[in-house]
């Protein structure tokens, strides 16, 4: 069992230039840390939670991050820091700020864990940094902006654009949530459960394969409990934690910056992912990456395979890390 530990940035500032006092960092360790004689840490190894999750996502990889695994926690000191957003961290949902919380971006979310890393924990230089899903555009930031601070970079199910079908997705969640009364432009006293439930069984739609959808429902009726169980997942999401996380999804395409990334990558890719296509996606970015590998395979999960089936790319994963 994970426990959190916190730690506050000072006077963070956003991209937008707005500046909060306090940004509280949600995290946990595990492995065994090792020092140099000048007491670093000399063999950290963080790894970056995707769109609905927190510090404690990484146990959902634990065939592949743990004792004797391909991210060996005997040999390196891993991290796993909530994002700025998400509650646990400073978001609209856990600050005093409340809808006057600033719009962040995905490198604000960097920013923050470089200070948090740099600062808090007095990390130097990291062996590598391991991403899923928006987590993965994260990691693809920190090899444009802090190319030097790490060693490589595990790409896990993401890309460094949106295709339009996910854009229009995310756009449409957001203005389900916020066009619905019980949003009350932000300012609701009571979180609005019934439009996150909404929410929830949008992104349901489109997170696993085709094949899934036919396969591992035998009726209507079965299908309709599957989708009522994802829906109760949203009763622990708050609307403008959303809203906000969403905003700063639907602001990503790096574009040609990724062509600048030097860091020896491993793009691992799912055949069947909705979210992030793999011809739309996937391909083009690994094609621009001056340094990477493709490891791509097949999962009835869809996106969700980049947790559920993780372990098909343990062998991978060994195999680059012993390259590096």
């Amino acid at each position: 069992m994970l426990e959190p530990e916190y730690y506050t940035v000072k006077d963070f500032q956003f991209e937008s230039g707005e500046i909060i006092p306090e940004l509280k960092l949600e995290y946990a360790t595990q492995g065994i840390k090792k020092l140099d004689n000048e007491g670093n840490i000399t063999n950290a190894f963080i790894y970056l939670h995707g769109w609905s999750g927190d510090y404690t996502s990484v146990e959902n990889l634990s065939s592949v991050i743990g004792p004797g695994k391909a991210i060996d926690t005997n040999q390196y000191y891993v991290i796993s820091p909530t994002a700025l957003g998400a509650p646990g961290s400073s978001s609209p949902s856990t600050s005093p700020l409340k809808t006057e919380f600033p719009s962040y971006t995905i490198k604000d979310m960097v920013n923050a864990h470089y200070q948090f890393l740099t600062s808090g924990l007095g990390i130097k230089h990291v062996k590598g940094i391991m991403g899923t899903s928006m987590g993965g555009f994260q990691a693809l930031h920190w090899g444009i902006w802090y190319a030097d601070f790490m060693d490589f970079l595990v790409l896990n199910g993401t890309s460094h654009r949106i295709s339009n079908r996910m854009y229009g997705m995310y756009h449409l969640m957001n203005q389900i949530i916020t066009e619905d009364s019980g949003y009350d432009d932000g300012h609701y006293t009571e979180n609005p459960v019934r439009v996150m439930e909404k929410s929830s069984h949008l992104g349901f739609l489109w997170s696993l394969a085709p094949e899934n959808y036919e396969q591992c429902f035998q009726s209507r009726n079965e299908f309709l409990v599957g989708v009522g169980e994802r829906e109760k997942d949203a009763h622990q999401w708050d609307a403008n934690d959303i809203v906000w996380r969403n905003k700063a999804l639907l602001d990503h395409d790096l574009g040609d910056k990724i062509s600048k990334i030097s860091v020896p990558s491993l793009v691992i890719a799912i055949n069947q992912d909705q979210i992030v296509d793999f011809n739309f996606c996937v391909l083009p970015m690994y094609e621009a990456l001056t340094d990477s590998q493709l490891f791509q395979y097949d999962s009835i999960w869809g996106h969700y395979g980049c947790v559920r089936d993780i372990q098909k790319s343990e062998d991978a994963i060994k195999k680059f890390i012993e390259l590096i």
